[in-house]
């Protein structure tokens, strides 16, 4: 889903914001969605969100992780290239099938979440989006269907 949010007005000024700060690095606790959600979480599967035609890269990525030890679930959207250290609107969200959706949704420089919800027995659904610059600003997101049901 792709849909324009801000005015190219402002697009200018946050591109130029975006050179400047778009190279810094994550810290080394939040540079993998492993180390977000903590030990002993293994990806899942993870989806890009986001495009950047400047860059030719996507501005992030949603992973979904389990923890086999303890039955919880997790999921994160991390920035990845040139949004890595830059301040957008992220998303990460998981819904555990017949309960309400758990989100974490504001603004971030490294990564949204990590949210986590307990499912034995049951799907789950997760989501994840980001706020990114294409000539506009931009809000692109992926929400899977029900899966890794257990």
């Amino acid at each position: 889903m792709r849909r324009h949010l801000r005015s190219v007005g402002l697009v200018v000024g946050l591109a130029g914001v975006m050179g400047l700060v778009g190279a810094s690095p994550a810290a080394a606790a939040a540079s993998t969605p492993e180390a977000a959600c903590g030990s002993g979480y293994k990806v899942l599967e993870s989806h890009t969100v986001g495009f950047d035609k400047s860059t030719n890269k996507p501005a992030g990525r949603v992973s979904l992780l389990y923890n086999a030890s303890s039955g919880y679930n997790c999921v994160v959207t991390m920035h990845i290239n040139g949004y890595v250290g830059f301040g957008s609107l992220t998303e990460a969200g998981i819904l555990v099938e017949g309960g309400s959706w758990q989100r974490d949704k504001k603004e971030y420089k490294y990564y949204a979440g990590p949210v986590y919800v307990k499912a034995a027995n049951k799907c789950v659904k997760y989501t994840g989006g980001i706020e990114y610059v294409d000539n506009g600003i931009f809000w692109d997101s992926y929400t899977s269907g029900f899966g890794h049901c257990g």
